[in-house]
């Protein structure tokens, strides 16, 4: 049990946070970086969802392989099928944005609903959007303001903001609207600069005061991998996902080791890696007020 807490301690840092003080996996051919890529391998071979969700990472970066979208694609669905909050979330972005294979929109829809199930705050932002947007899904309001009032109360600032466009633009409901864009000011430049041209002020802050920072002087990247691997050692493969027609419950069914922590780090830090291919559809036009 020591080994399987320990194991889950050093996913959150290693996938792959964005703190000051740790590396970042990156694109990497050298002998060393192989050795890594063969090292976990091993263990993604007995469907351990863990290291196959690290080996998906991997192939996405091209770190001790050629970079592989497909193989990726592949190996987040692994890890998804066996409960992975963050590559059910990875792996539904992928389908929607057809990286590593043809756009799925019905899969990329399922796995996020999955992901957002499973406490992915990103997950509930982007399923709001979908269906408020109506161009990957049929547009259902209801459902759209669901999800993003759901990302909204875990402090998904972006999401707040579109809340509040959705109550300015399309329920006239300025009120709303204005209790949303408060609560996004002081982190989405857009709501500030939308209250200041309805004559709103915010309080201010006091300068003592700032966003709480947590530093953790991680180890090096080699390190981290050593632990994890040490760790895996201990990591039986896990039985086989309930049915290949019901995912994402593989380890929901089993008295197993299949328990992940939910890194928004590591979330956000995909969400910009795709963001050359997959727009962030926060600023779109279509949303936007005409005096913004």
């Amino acid at each position: 049990m020591k080994a399987i807490v320990k194991l889950l301690l050093i996913l959150s840092v290693l996938l792959f946070s964005q703190n000051g003080h740790s590396e970042e996996i990156t694109e990497c051919d050298t002998k060393v970086c192989k050795q890594r890529f063969k090292d976990f391998k091993k263990y993604a071979r007995k469907d351990i969802p863990q290291a196959t969700e690290v080996l998906g990472t991997f192939y996405y970066k091209g770190y001790g392989i050629e970079k592989n979208h497909s193989k990726a694609r592949r190996y987040f669905l692994n890890s998804a099928k066996y409960g992975s909050p963050t590559a059910q979330f990875k792996l539904g972005l992928m389908y929607l944005n057809g990286e590593g294979g043809n756009v799925e929109v019905k899969k990329g829809i399922n796995w996020l609903e999955w992901a957002a199930k499973n406490d992915v705050t990103a997950a509930n932002y982007f399923l709001g959007l979908f269906y408020i947007d109506g161009k990957l899904i049929d547009k259902d309001y209801k459902k759209g303001k669901t999800y993003l009032e759901a990302a909204s109360n875990e402090d998904y600032h972006k999401a707040q903001f579109v809340l509040a466009k959705y109550y300015e633009l399309e329920e006239n409901n300025q009120e709303k609207a204005v209790e949303y864009y408060k609560k996004s000011a002081y982190f989405v430049e857009e709501s500030n600069l939308r209250l200041i041209s309805l004559g709103i002020k915010l309080p201010q802050t006091d300068p003592n005061l700032s966003i709480e920072r947590i530093e953790v002087k991680s180890e090096s990247l080699n390190d981290m991998f050593d632990e994890l691997l040490a760790a895996l050692r201990y990591i039986p493969a896990p039985g086989k996902p309930t049915g290949s027609n019901v995912v994402g419950m593989g380890c929901r069914n089993q008295d197993s080791n299949c328990g992940f922590i939910v890194d928004p780090t590591e979330i956000e830090r995909f969400i910009r890696d795709m963001q050359w291919q997959f727009s962030d559809p926060t600023l779109t036009q279509a949303m936007r007020p005409v005096d913004l």
